[in-house]
């Protein structure tokens, strides 16, 4: 008997762990709980980084926080990117990563001096695995980039940069923009040099712009000197939008309620101190329980004989 208990305990508890990483784990790309290649969960797990639900609550941050955005697949409307360029004025950075260009549609509108060319850019020689993983070694020398010799791109496009703005990082002169998607190097596709990093001032604070939303997706933290360019990019709270294509899980979503959030860290102990006394002391309540219903009845009893002439003389 108690070994068949066991064993229906031990079902259970892989049944709860099962359901429960369906519902806490992601599949998708730049998700902070997708722990497979091209999720952003190394990244969250190291730099504590918490999910943006909505832009609209950038109003009360600024001032040394950083917010990531990674690969977007939806456009930003006016009013948000209002929000993020009152967020830069107030001393934050922005880190934009993307080559579909989605992000452009909040660049432009607050008149940013970088934007994204949405052709993919190949490189001849110098690559990992193949033409579209160029490593990328003429970077400038600037705060976030200190001990940064190399990093190593994933399918990138390219910049355009225009006005007052920091070129961070370029290509060697054996790249190419890809127009027709073939990874060659065909007729009317000419070598040079591009940009895939830049920056600029912005009010009080800082805006860098990357042309590759992979640089810190889990299979690509630890090539080149990716990792050393996050220690050193990101600064006070670092929040990811999660509001423009990737959303977040349910038990994520609770996960980081509960990891960042006092208000819901306060309400979950309250649950768990009524759960641990009501489980020690529940004889106890069980006998006050089945004595308010007795007592309960006893009363209603007399009330119904008083009503009908029975009290006791």
């Amino acid at each position: 008997m108690k070994k068949a208990t066991a064993l229906v305990a031990v079902v259970c508890l892989l049944a709860i762990a099962v359901v429960a990483a369906r519902f806490f784990l992601s599949e998708d790309d730049f998700s902070m709980t997708n722990l497979s290649w091209n999720g952003l969960y190394a990244l969250s797990s190291e730099v504590g980084a918490r999910p943006l639900y909505n832009i609209s609550s950038l109003s009360d941050k600024g001032g040394g926080d950083t917010l990531l955005i990674i690969g977007p697949t939806k456009n930003y409307t006016y009013d948000e990117s209002l929000q993020v360029s009152s967020f830069l004025r107030r001393g934050g950075t922005v880190v934009v990563m993307d080559d579909f260009g989605a992000s452009n549609s909040m660049l432009h509108a607050i008149s940013s001096p970088i934007s994204i060319n949405s052709i993919p850019l190949c490189q001849h020689e110098n690559y990992y695995v193949n033409t579209t993983f160029p490593i990328i070694a003429d970077i400038s020398q600037t705060p976030f980039t200190r001990n940064v010799s190399s990093l190593v791109l994933n399918h990138p496009a390219v910049l355009n940069v225009t006005g007052d703005a920091q070129v961070v990082a370029s290509t060697s002169r054996d790249a190419w923009l890809d127009f027709n998607h073939d990874s060659m190097l065909d007729d009317g596709e000419r070598m040079g040099a591009y940009l895939v990093a830049a920056s600029c001032d912005y009010g009080n604070g800082k805006l860098i712009v990357f042309s590759d939303a992979d640089v810190f997706i889990n299979s690509m933290l630890d090539k080149g000197d990716n990792h050393a360019l996050l220690k050193q990019l990101l600064t006070g709270s670092v929040w990811i939008d999660v509001s423009h294509g990737h959303g977040m899980t349910p038990l994520g979503d609770i996960y980081f309620k509960l990891r960042y959030d006092l208000a819901a860290q306060l309400v979950a102990l309250a649950i768990i101190i009524a759960l641990t006394l009501a489980a020690a002391f529940k004889g106890q309540i069980g006998k006050m329980i089945k004595h308010l219903i007795n007592y309960n009845n006893i009363s209603k009893k007399g009330l119904y004989g008083e009503k009908h002439g029975y009290r006791n003389k």
